[in-house]
C-alpha cells in the first residue's frame, strides 16, 4: 500500500500545475534573469558578504545603535513616505532610507497605500524566532516590509525583483510572519 501511496504521489508532483504563488514567483524571475524572491542560504549569504566588504558594524547593543545614529552612521526611518508599526529601533544606513524614499512613492501610486516597514535595526543581542544567524539587521542596511493583503502584493513581487536584478536589494518573501526581508546592497 506505501509504495503505491508513494508512487501516486510521485505522479501526482509531476503533473500537478503550479499554484498561483509558484506562478506569480515564476513568471517575474523569468523575466528578471532568474531574479527570485525565495529565500535561500546563498541569498542569505550574499547580503552577509556584502556587509562583511562594506566593513558595517554588527551592532551588539540598542546602545550602539543609538551611538552609531549619534555619530551619523544610522539615520532615523521616521517621518518618512511609510509608516512604522511596531518598530523598535527605527534606525537604518543612509542607503536603505534611500531605497525606502525611492520605493515608499512606487508603492503608493499602485496601491494607494503608505507603505509599512515592521522591522529595522536589531542588535545581535536581540534573537528572533525566525531569524538567522547572518542577519544582517544589526547592520542596519535590511528592513521588512508588511506584505500587502490586497492585489499589491503581485506589484510588490515585480517591484522587488526589479531592484534585486539591479542589484540594489536582496529580498526575499517570508512566509511565518508574512512579510518582505528587504537586505539593501546599495543606493537606487
Amino acid at each position: 500500500a506505501r509504495r503505491a501511496r508513494d508512487a501516486r504521489t510521485r505522479s501526482t508532483a509531476r503533473t500537478r500545475r503550479p499554484s498561483a504563488a509558484e506562478a506569480a514567483y515564476a513568471a517575474p524571475a523569468a523575466a528578471l534573469g532568474g531574479a527570485t524572491l525565495r529565500g535561500s542560504p546563498a541569498a542569505v549569504d550574499r547580503a552577509y558578504r556584502e556587509a562583511r566588504s562594506e566593513g558595517l558594524a554588527f551592532t551588539a547593543s540598542r546602545r550602539d545603535i543609538l551611538r552609531g545614529a549619534d555619530e551619523g552612521d544610522y539615520v532615523s526611518l521616521r517621518g518618512g513616505a511609510w509608516r512604522l508599526k511596531g518598530v523598535t529601533m527605527p534606525y537604518a544606513r543612509p542607503e536603505t532610507r534611500a531605497f525606502l524614499r525611492a520605493f515608499a512613492p512606487e508603492y503608493r501610486r499602485a496601491c494607494g497605500e503608505p507603505l509599512t516597514v515592521t522591522s529595522a535595526m536589531r542588535p545581535t543581542s536581540v534573537h528572533l524566532h525566525n531569524s538567522v544567524a547572518k542577519t544582517v539587521h544589526p547592520t542596519g542596511i535590511a528592513v521588512d516590509l508588511r506584505t500587502p493583503r490586497n492585489g499589491c502584493r503581485a506589484w510588490m513581487r515585480t517591484a522587488l525583483l526589479g531592484y534585486e536584478r539591479r542589484g540594489v536589494v536582496e529580498a526575499t518573501e517570508e512566509r511565518r510572519p508574512a512579510h518582505f526581508h528587504v537586505a539593501v546592497l546599495r543606493a537606487p
